[in-house]
């Protein structure tokens, strides 16, 4: 994994992600809240384990209640464990 995670890397990633799920590209920006997105819950787990996969952090799904996406991508870029 790199040292550094790109924000703009970050928000391409969830924008795939969330397209594979069903949800329309124009309902996708960094202000779009996330409860607000027309996503059940075993898509929200899908993600959930993507981004734990992918990035190594874990979001419990009762954080993302009024959350943005631009607030994820924050939050998945400052709580990425370092590299080894």
């Amino acid at each position: 994994m790199p040292q550094e995670v790109d924000p703009t890397a970050v928000q391409e990633f969830l924008n795939s992600e969330l397209v594979d799920l069903g949800v329309e590209q124009d309902a996708i920006s960094a202000d779009a809240r996330f409860d607000e997105l027309d996503i059940d819950s075993l898509d929200v787990a899908d993600l959930m384990t993507s981004i734990k996969r992918d990035y190594g952090v874990e979001i419990p799904r009762r954080d993302l209640v009024g959350l943005t996406l631009g607030q994820l991508v924050d939050r998945i870029v400052t709580e990425r464990p370092a590299a080894g």
